[in-house]
């Protein structure tokens, strides 16, 4: 019990030491987010004003849970970057706890402490990623990981029949959470149902009604929205799901040559570190996955950890396996080349460091082989910090699908200030950090994203008020010393008189004098970028 009680504290103050790293990270990035963040700030400020979303606006398969958790964050120390990002921050310590945990059930409490090592230090892409405030990017790995975990005490058959289905209780209540926020918590799920249909069935006959039970309850709010909206969840996933199985090849390939490096170092524009580590990286990683698959069934491992062992197998056989028949890989396709999907198998993360972990232990365990297993993680925290230490914050902690944001907009909101707007037409990556800069007080919006390219709407009311203002401004992100924009352009055609004005070298203001359809400026209103 001693021994457990250490290696609990070691895999404590390992979570803390993952917090701190990426703290400075945060610190260094001046607690930059992006325009999504900032929808979901938005939100918390319509919770606090009384509102009650189930799902993140215009994507009604994305739980709310993130908003909520954030409220008091706002409620107590008032809404800015630093209380938007601390709730998924701390979520990132709870991965790295969990992880351990995880490890030391199925492996003992070496690998827990390595796994949380890992973890702690962790590939660029997971330190940045795993801290947006994206709904469910940071939620899941920790409401997955405890899934497993309790998914291992349900199958493991150990302990009173009161213990075994408290575990029930709480997987179907997991479950249930995890279901609401985001279905990616069936990469979780799948392994966790076929290990207790096989091995456990006998304990799910008994306890499988109180699992249920939970599911339903952790569940409710997504149950109760699809009743009163004509099962609305089910409508949007199910109806654009690219051409299954015949583009099973391209995303094959997307997800081993784009995804997979990305995952264990970072997004190729970042450019972190060379080819022959992010390749060393992989061997690693990609050995330990392989090696949590073979070890599911076979090797000298406690014979207590087996169930968790099996788990771990399966999720890290699955998770492909589903991203690739799932709707999620098609949209890995994309003609502009962004990172579309990553964070759709950043789960992944829940077994990397816990295969790498268990892969050093069982080299040392070889005759000689402690030193091979020293190199391998010495080589793997030292590249992984390696490329932490090499992140450029402005470039990093931007939005994968919008890379120009400025780094503030102090600039427009004083201008517009001065000028009494309140109401603008701009690019889709600032419009949702102008309005949460400003708490609403100027309302943005994008015309050309939601009318011209069909994107999603999130906030019905704002471009409807836009449209009806009086006075409005046109603002775009260009390049510093750029001119003759195309956005200049459509207007001077549009023979409509206009004030244009650089608020700031990246930020280019154009205020009609008489009133314009937006609809007449056409592809000048488009992305640049």
């Amino acid at each position: 019990m001693r021994l457990n009680r250490q290696a609990a504290a070691v895999i404590a103050l390992l979570a803390l030491a993952g917090l701190a790293l990426r703290l400075i990270l945060l610190i260094a990035a001046d607690w930059r987010y992006d325009y999504d963040e900032g929808m979901v700030g938005l939100q918390v400020l319509r919770i606090l004003r009384g509102a009650r979303p189930v799902f993140h606006p215009g994507q009604p398969y994305l739980g709310a849970l993130e908003s909520y958790l954030i409220a008091p964050q706002f409620a107590l120390f008032g809404a800015s970057a630093i209380t938007l990002k601390i709730v998924p921050w701390l979520l990132s310590g709870g991965y790295i706890a969990t992880t351990g945990w995880l490890g030391w059930l199925a492996f003992g409490r070496r690998v827990g402490v390595i796994s949380a090592l890992l973890a702690a230090c962790a590939p660029a892409y997971l330190l940045v990623v795993g801290m947006k405030t994206w709904g469910a990017t940071a939620e899941t790995p920790v409401l997955g990981n405890l899934a497993l975990i309790a998914a291992s005490c349900a199958a493991a058959g150990s302990g009173s029949p009161g213990q075994q289905r408290r575990a029930f209780l709480a997987l179907g209540l997991l479950a249930g959470v995890g279901f609401w926020v985001s279905w990616l918590i069936a990469f979780y799920l799948v392994p966790a149902a076929l290990v207790l249909i096989f091995s456990g069935r006998d304990r799910l006959r008994r306890h499988g009604w109180a699992a249920a039970l939970a599911f339903l309850a952790g569940s409710a709010p997504f149950w109760v929205y699809n009743l009163r909206h004509g099962g609305a969840t089910f409508n949007y996933l199910l109806s654009e799901q690219g051409d299954g199985w015949r583009s099973l090849g391209p995303v094959l390939d997307h997800l081993t040559y784009d995804l997979a490096p990305r995952l264990v170092s970072g997004d190729p524009t970042w450019q972190l570190l060379s080819w022959d580590a992010v390749w060393w990286l992989q061997i690693v990683y990609e050995g330990g996955l392989v090696g949590l698959i073979v070890w599911g069934w076979r090797g000298s491992w406690p014979v207590s950890g087996r169930a968790a062992r099996r788990l771990l197998a399966l999720f890290a056989a699955g998770v492909p396996l589903i991203y690739l028949a799932s709707g999620y890989g098609n949209h890995a396709l994309n003609e502009f080349g962004f990172d579309a999907t990553g964070r759709y198998v950043l789960m992944l993360h829940s077994a990397l460091p816990i295969g790498a972990a268990a892969l050093a232990v069982w080299l040392a365990r070889r005759r000689r082989g402690w030193w091979i297993a020293a190199a391998v993680l010495i080589s793997v925290i030292g590249l992984n910090l390696l490329g932490a230490a090499r992140i450029r914050p402005a470039q990093v902690f931007v939005s994968p699908y919008y890379t120009r944001q400025p780094a503030t907009l102090q600039p427009l909101i004083a201008f517009l200030d001065e000028q009494g707007i309140r109401h603008v037409w701009t690019d889709v990556g600032v419009a949702h950090v102008l309005m949460f800069e400003t708490r609403e007080r100027i309302l943005a919006a994008d015309w050309y994203d939601i009318y011209g390219a069909r994107g999603l709407l999130r906030f019905p009311e704002v471009p409807l008020a836009i449209a009806a203002a009086e006075r409005v401004a046109f603002v775009e992100v260009i390049l510093p010393g750029q001119v003759e924009t195309r956005f200049e352009q459509a207007f001077r055609a549009s023979g409509v008189p206009h004030v244009v004005t650089r608020v700031a070298p990246d930020l280019l203001v154009i205020v009609p004098l008489a009133p314009i359809d937006p609809a007449l400026l056409g592809d000048g209103l488009g992305y640049q970028f």
